[in-house]
């Protein structure tokens, strides 16, 4: 080597051997396994983090709604007066006593008018029922 040469690095082109081709095969089937399983970890967080969000816009239009109408439907502890005269049944709200609903009597309904109407709900149900008129 003369003074004029110099020692430098650069990237060239070697061809494997068998056992680098081997060596190589293995670690690409490797990361091929590793990006499978990040894929399907990202596919369930992915999913699970919808889930999350249809929870919350499902939430938000239901209060959007309730603000936007000014009211929203609750359960609550009603009465069921029944007018066996007119044959309907009044739905009564307990906290307030505002009529929520009247309706025509249903078939079942309409045959415990048979019983003595002065009987209340608890003598109804222990037996204590007389017929009208006997």
């Amino acid at each position: 080597m003369s003074k004029a040469d110099e020692h430098c690095m650069m990237e060239v082109k070697c061809h494997l051997t068998e056992e680098e081709n081997i060596d190589k095969g293995r670690e690409l089937a490797d990361h091929v396994q590793i990006i499978e399983s990040l894929q399907e970890e990202k596919r369930a967080l992915a999913a699970a983090a919808k889930t999350k969000i249809d929870s919350h816009n499902l939430e938000a239009i239901t209060l959007s709604l309730a603000l936007r109408n000014g009211y929203e439907y609750r359960t609550l502890e009603c009465r069921m007066v029944k007018n066996y005269t007119q044959r309907t049944v009044d739905i009564v709200r307990l906290d307030t006593g505002e009529l929520v609903q009247t309706r025509p009597m249903e078939m079942g309904e309409a045959q415990e008018s048979l019983f003595d109407e002065t009987a209340s709900d608890e003598e109804r149900h222990k037996g204590k029922i007389t017929l009208l008129g006997k």
